[in-house]
């Protein structure tokens, strides 16, 4: 078990190039050799992309540098990353770059949490960015106008329910994997949430937009949408979801997202930063305060690949790329 030096918290669980819990077991692969070059050759669902396409995008982590420096740059508690990992119990906690599952190159990111049966008691892994570099390496604050996408994949057909009579909150249950946030004068707030729930069996996505219309509080109104033809998301098979941002502090910013190169939802006409804040972040994890469906009860992991931000529609590419079959465990 290795532990990154470089993390805000110590105590968190990062494991380097190890099996999470569930993941099949193959031989080891080794650590690439330059830590901050990525692979995207021929292996690389990156590395597949034409040339023009390659041209537009302003970040990608494919993780096959066995790092996770392109999310955290140094470690999420320099002053220039421009992005970091940020954990909500510790104890509870897993990450790391793993060599079982990838859907392109050799490598991906999994986020493990743990214990998550308590409502009220929150477990989160969140990779988050929002400079396309480093401070310090002329980075920059990501376009007002981007998409934001990875792949991910689940083991098992997770449910977030919670029963009623263990329900403190009332909120009935949330998972929260995809997010956009941004600064008000009272802290950082979720604004745009990808929820992640399970009905009849199947795991779907709810889109959550939160208003905050005192720019002193975290108090919220928000909505909360559903598809009206729901798009399953299959466990055992890469998904790709895809998000296209607008930012705007005046009610003009919109959203729109694609699982597997169809659309789901759209919405307009919604603030997309808060007012005390210059831009917004972006976030993908495995976040929420209950979960059951894996072989442990409150256990659960979602694998990640290829997450990237861009000034085109990675999702018209998804099935160029070659190499290995979308959407399947190799």
């Amino acid at each position: 078990m290795t532990f990154c030096h470089y993390l805000l918290n110590p105590n968190s669980r990062y494991l380097e190039n190890t099996l999470p819990p569930a993941a099949m077991s193959v031989p080891s692969v080794s650590p690439i050799q330059s830590p901050h070059e990525a692979d995207t050759e021929l292996n690389t669902f990156v590395g597949g992309l034409p040339d023009t396409v390659k041209a537009n995008i302003l970040w990608y982590c494919d993780y096959e540098d066995n790092t996770f420096y392109k999310w955290e740059g140094e470690g999420t508690d320099t002053p220039y990353a421009g992005g970091g990992i940020f954990i909500t119990d510790e104890d509870n906690t897993e990450y790391g770059i793993q060599n079982s599952i990838a859907y392109s190159g050799k490598l991906s990111a999994y986020a493990t949490i743990k214990n998550a049966l308590t409502p009220g008691e929150n477990k989160a892994v969140r990779f988050m960015r929002w400079t396309d570099k480093p401070w310090d390496k002329e980075g920059e604050y990501f376009p007002d106008q981007a998409y934001y996408s990875t792949f991910f994949l689940l083991q098992n057909s997770y449910n977030p329910q919670k029963d009623p009579n263990n329900d403190p909150n009332g909120d009935g249950g949330w998972w929260n994997v995809f997010q956009f946030k941004s600064k008000n004068h009272a802290g950082s707030q979720p604004l745009v949430t990808l929820d992640l729930y399970n009905e009849s069996g199947k795991m779907v996505f709810g889109l959550v937009i939160k208003d905050y219309p005192n720019d002193n509080s975290s108090s919220y109104n928000f909505q909360y949408i559903i598809q009206n033809d729901p798009l399953e998301i299959n466990p055992d098979v890469w998904n790709h979801i895809e998000a296209y941002y607008e930012k705007s502090n005046d009610y003009t910013g919109k959203v729109i997202f694609w699982l597997n190169g169809v659309k789901i939802f759209e919405k307009n006409n919604i603030r997309t930063v808060l007012p005390a804040d210059e831009t917004a972040v972006w976030g993908i994890g495995n976040y929420t305060d209950y979960i059951n469906g894996g072989e442990t009860p409150g256990t659960a992991t979602i694998y990640f690949d290829d997450a990237m931000v861009s000034t085109v529609r990675i999702g018209e590419y998804l099935h160029r790329f070659r190499v290995f079959s979308p959407f399947v465990i190799r």
